[in-house]
């Protein structure tokens, strides 16, 4: 009977984890889709060849000048690190700060 038991509480389990699971997932989901980001006003404006990419590019643009410690963590796969120096992701989207911490100028290479 133990045997039996045992494998009634592991498919139990089991079955509470993948339904925690799909809440997890489809709350965080929802969320994500439903935020919109602004630019800040510090920040230079998007260049044109941004403004004519989709909603979901030009957001991506917004959230590097928002969060750049964030994005230069992740590494740059885009094969300019040799020719234009890109050492994170970042350098696709930002090619550089001014004062307090604003873009001073974008990067085309996010669009890419």
């Amino acid at each position: 009977m133990k045997r039996g038991e045992n494998t009634m509480k592991r498919m139990t389990t089991l079955l509470f984890l993948i339904f925690s699971v799909v809440l997890i997932v489809a709350g965080c989901g929802s969320k994500v889709d439903s935020k919109k980001f602004s630019l800040e006003k510090k920040h230079q404006p998007l260049p044109d060849y941004v403004l004519n990419t989709s909603e979901k590019v030009q957001q991506t643009y917004i959230m590097a000048s928002q969060y750049p410690e964030v994005v230069a963590q992740v590494p740059c796969y885009c094969g300019c690190g040799v020719s234009d120096g890109h050492k994170s992701n970042l350098d696709c989207f930002i090619d550089h700060f001014g004062d307090d911490n604003a873009v001073a100028e974008w990067d085309s290479m996010g669009i890419a």
